[in-house]
């Protein structure tokens, strides 16, 4: 069994954090919200395709992850903050890494199997943390650390499902904006779902990904080289213990596709490494939850 520090390198690519980010929900596009790609010459229309649903969602799995069968990873940090009323508090922030089997079902279809980590970390000193003061209620609470997968969904361009059955989710690509050769293209998600306590809980992902127009180009690319930025709104975690406390926690984050771990930053790996080494050196075996 290698080393951490001497990893296999695994091929470039991953579903996003926000695209793939949760195996409890599905996906719905608009053709009116897909269907309009916003490009600035001929030559980016011809490279993003079609405008239509199945055209802008096979570039957008290009750019998300990979078209093809293949192991793909990423990378991300997420700012977290609370806002009750109209004050913005500053809570935590989370370093992660995702690695999702993918598989090219033909069709529009892709079956991808996702496994996830993400440790919460001190907001002044960017330290793994286990217990975490609210400020809300005054209390120090036990942090939980996330540990996801492996989760296996089937997404097309209109539905995401798990087990055959369509999973509830509000789901939109597009539009994709091109500057130069910079391909700007947007995936939003949002979600109402239960809790574990019976409390309906909300879910909004709003990701921006930034690859080459070069790149998309060339269609033997399966995996296009990207990185993206993360805006998101979640409802309090049960660690959280807030109770009936109305509100939401934003977070504002990071990410990137990489060729493999040593890619990764040396502080996201060091947590990995020191909470969940088997994530590294033997993640095919590598089991958590089904948590987001």
């Amino acid at each position: 069994m290698a080393s951490p520090l001497t990893r296999r390198t695994l091929n470039l690519g991953v579903a996003g954090l926000g695209g793939f980010a949760t195996g409890l929900m599905a996906s719905r596009s608009s053709s009116s919200a897909t269907g309009g790609a916003i490009v600035s010459s001929a030559k980016a229309a011809e490279t993003l395709g079609p405008k239509s649903d199945e055209g802008l969602f096979h570039n957008f799995i290009r750019v998300a992850g990979s078209s093809g069968n293949e192991v793909v990873m990423a990378w991300h940090e997420i700012y977290r903050y609370g806002i009750v009323g109209k004050e913005v508090t500053p809570l935590h922030t989370s370093r992660g890494a995702l690695i999702v089997e993918h598989t090219n079902n033909g069709g529009g279809s892709f079956t991808m199997t996702r496994r996830e980590v993400a440790y919460h970390c001190d907001i002044e000193t960017g330290k793994v943390i286990d217990k975490l003061k609210n400020p809300y209620t005054g209390a120090m609470d036990d942090v939980e650390h996330l540990r996801s997968g492996p989760v296996t969904t089937v997404h097309t361009a209109h539905s995401m499902s798990q087990n055959g059955q369509e999973l509830p989710i509000d789901h939109k690509v597009g539009p994709a904006r091109v500057v130069g050769d910079e391909v700007v293209l947007n995936h939003d998600l949002s979600a109402k779902f239960p809790g574990p306590n019976g409390k309906l809980l909300v879910f909004y992902d709003y990701i921006q990904y930034h690859a080459k127009l070069s790149h998309l180009a060339d269609p033997t690319l399966l995996n296009v080289p990207a990185t993206y930025a993360i805006q998101d709104y979640i409802d309090w975690r049960a660690w959280q213990r807030m109770g009936d406390r109305d509100g939401l926690m934003p977070g504002r984050g990071f990410g990137q596709k990489v060729a493999g771990f040593d890619d990764m930053p040396d502080d996201t790996l060091a947590a990995i490494q020191e909470r969940e080494p088997e994530f590294l050196t033997d993640w095919q075996s590598w089991e958590g939850n089904t948590l987001i």
